[in-house]
């Protein structure tokens, strides 16, 4: 799927309420990470799970193995679960928001990626933004 197909097929399913927002979105356990690199600023996404933790690109990237598997690699699916959970978050304003430097960033990309989980996002988020 393309990401155009997988942001589309976003849109329509939290505009049509097809899929209702899980209890994630109300748990607050996605992430907007605000990150600023000589001047310019980035977002960087995150959902923080019970066992294992994702990067998210909205509409276009989740590391989860579903969407690597479904939307990815066999193409029968144009989305996962948490790309859905990140749009209805979007749209309810149920997220929590963090400043990261560009070092602390990399730190949890690493973590998330290398083990599942970033102890490093998890104390962040406990010192506050």
């Amino acid at each position: 799927m393309s990401f155009r197909a997988t942001r589309r097929a976003l849109e329509e399913v939290v505009e049509k309420g097809v899929h209702p927002a899980p209890p994630e979105v109300f748990e607050l356990r996605y992430v907007k990470a605000s990150i600023r690199i000589n001047g310019v600023g980035l977002e960087l996404w995150f959902y923080m799970g019970r066992e294992r933790d994702y990067v998210l690109i909205p509409g276009v990237y989740c590391s989860c193995r579903d969407f690597t598997l479904r939307t990815i690699i066999n193409k029968t699916s144009s989305f996962c679960k948490h790309q859905v959970g990140l749009y209805s978050a979007l749209a309810r304003g149920r997220y929590v928001e963090l400043d990261l430097s560009m070092d602390e960033a990399y730190v949890v990309v690493k973590e998330l990626l290398d083990k599942g989980l970033s102890l490093a996002l998890r104390r962040r988020i406990s010192r506050g933004s």
